[in-house]
């Protein structure tokens, strides 16, 4: 049986949540307490799947006992439940929580919160990169694009034109970006696909608090993982996620789909980011196997892991509360035939990008992936694929 905790200082709530929740006692174990130091006596004694914590709180508040929970327990999944806080009390929970939920919060929607995190932890079947993938708080970003955000900071008219171009960019940025926005305490009716769109939501002086103050991103050391260069991967998923768009363009659909394929063709390989972040030597053997014996990187790290990084990708996202549209192209841009819509999605187009990105490239280190014309074929796309590649051919010539 799953095992859930809820932390409020407020009796009355954790009545109510127990209430609101009684349908779901035969299915999870439901625990409650009202402060954060019994939180961790209890997790110390008994292992808990997910945590739910309220924000302000006497003694420990909520951002301290899941900063307390992300170095005792990191592979709980940390949910925040809070009412309206001031934003630097919130902000301070970008690194140690996983989503945020405001308070008071409706039942369906929260059950549908804590069915999606338990349904994620069963997801990823490889407990060391379940644990590996939870316990993240930031991906890290290329030296030369956070510099060069830090500088348009500190300046005293910055651009948000080239804040969210060099947001843009950057995989590390954009999620970390787009997990906050996308959080209930900005209670925004629709998500936010655009990373540019996000900067200017979160505006000038909360950026400068979470980049110049906060430091919530960190830089990647290229000599971490052997093989493996965060400047390529964050070109080809550039190139990938313009194509992706170009393709979507083409196919005349709504402006929100078009943006979802930009963003999710730029997202679509953050999981090699996680596995040479935090896997660094087993991840520079998968390369080398794959560069050895020509073969694609994913299939071996479906050997060595028993998981790609599709996987690891749409695990992490989907943790952080990203759009499903865009999990679900992440986890399937090598193998569409694997979604459960037959038909044109933002994982069709980042499949077809990622293909024609790879060709762009030309590179021998390793086996390209392959269209699967079979299931382009099913859902009627087959005879579009010169049609996309003629669009991809106007900025990028294949």
């Amino acid at each position: 049986m799953k095992t859930l905790l809820f932390v409020d200082d407020e009796p009355r709530v954790l009545q109510g949540l127990q209430r609101q929740l009684r349908p779901m006692r035969e299915e999870w174990e439901m625990n409650f307490v009202e402060s954060g130091g019994q939180a961790l006596e209890f997790m110390a004694a008994h292992p808990v799947d997910i945590i739910v914590s309220d924000m302000r709180m006497p003694h420990m508040d909520g951002s301290q006992l899941l900063g307390e929970v992300l170095k005792q327990h990191p592979q709980t999944v940390r949910i925040v439940l809070s009412g309206h806080a001031e934003r630097e009390s919130v902000l301070q929970l970008v690194g140690p929580a996983h989503q945020y939920l405001s308070k008071p919060c409706d039942a369906d929607e929260l059950r549908k919160a804590i069915v999606r995190a338990f349904a994620l932890r069963d997801l990823l079947g490889n407990e060391q990169l379940k644990r590996l993938t939870t316990r993240i708080k930031n991906l890290p970003t290329l030296p030369a694009l956070q510099s060069k955000l830090t500088e348009e900071l500190r300046k005293d008219s910055p651009s948000m034109d080239n804040i969210g171009e060099t947001i843009s960019r950057d995989i590390g940025m954009t999620v970390k970006i787009l997990q906050l926005v996308n959080s209930a305490f900005f209670g925004l009716a629709q998500p936010v696909n655009s990373p540019a769109d996000a900067a200017v939501y979160l505006g000038l002086n909360t950026l400068r608090s979470l980049v110049l103050s906060m430091g919530i991103f960190s830089q990647y050391d290229q000599n971490t993982c052997r093989h493996f260069s965060l400047e390529a991967l964050a070109q080809h998923s550039w190139i990938t996620a313009a194509m992706a768009r170009k393709i979507a363009q083409s196919e005349r659909l709504d402006f929100k789909i078009i943006e979802q394929c930009f963003l999710a063709g730029l997202l679509h390989d953050t999981g090699q980011l996680v596995l040479a972040f935090g896997l660094p030597g087993e991840y520079a053997a998968v390369i080398s196997k794959a560069r050895n014996e020509n073969v694609p990187v994913w299939q071996v790290e479906q050997e060595f892991f028993g998981a790609t990084h599709a996987d690891v990708g749409a695990y992490l996202l989907a943790l952080w509360g990203l759009p499903n549209p865009i999990t679900e192209a992440v986890a399937m841009h090598h193998l569409p035939a694997r979604c459960a819509a037959h038909e044109f999605s933002p994982a069709v187009a980042v499949h077809a990008a990622d293909f024609f990105a790879h060709k762009l490239s030309g590179s021998n280190t390793e086996s390209p992936p392959q269209l699967d014309i079979a299931y382009l074929a099913r859902i009627g796309c087959a005879g579009r694929i010169e049609t996309w590649r003629n669009h991809c051919q106007e900025d990028h010539p294949l």
